[in-house]
């Protein structure tokens, strides 16, 4: 679990610096501190992560948090925008918005599904 941790996290501060700093290869007209979201997001998993290296159960629940934030911050984007029709899915930022939900999705399903083998590991 801590692997998959350092990868989600790394790929989400990853996608908000090229977000940020990327911006004319986007088309953006200039740089918005919202493009750095996803790494506000993996920034605070990958100390998790590394937290994990001591305390795995500790550091992975941190982690496990703020990956459901992520989640649940990009569904609250996403879902309404669907439902309005407001969102243009050919945007840059829409697109980085769903990787991070995807991304964020994905490791809190995993982490959740882990917490569960391991209760029922125990007994």
């Amino acid at each position: 679990m801590k692997n998959l941790t350092y990868i989600c996290s790394l790929l989400l501060v990853g996608l908000g610096a090229f977000g940020y700093f990327g911006y004319e290869i986007l088309g953006a007209a200039k740089q918005s501190i919202t493009a750095l979201i996803p790494a506000f997001i993996g920034a605070p998993m990958l100390v998790g992560a590394l937290i994990a290296n001591k305390s795995v159960k500790v550091g992975i629940h941190i982690a496990v948090l703020f990956s459901f934030l992520g989640a649940l911050a990009g569904l609250g984007r996403i879902i309404p925008g669907s439902i309005k029709g407001s969102l243009d899915w050919g945007k840059p930022s829409t697109l980085f918005i769903l990787a991070m939900t995807l991304i964020c999705l994905c490791y809190t399903v995993m982490a959740v599904r882990s917490f569960i083998a391991a209760r029922k590991a125990r007994g």
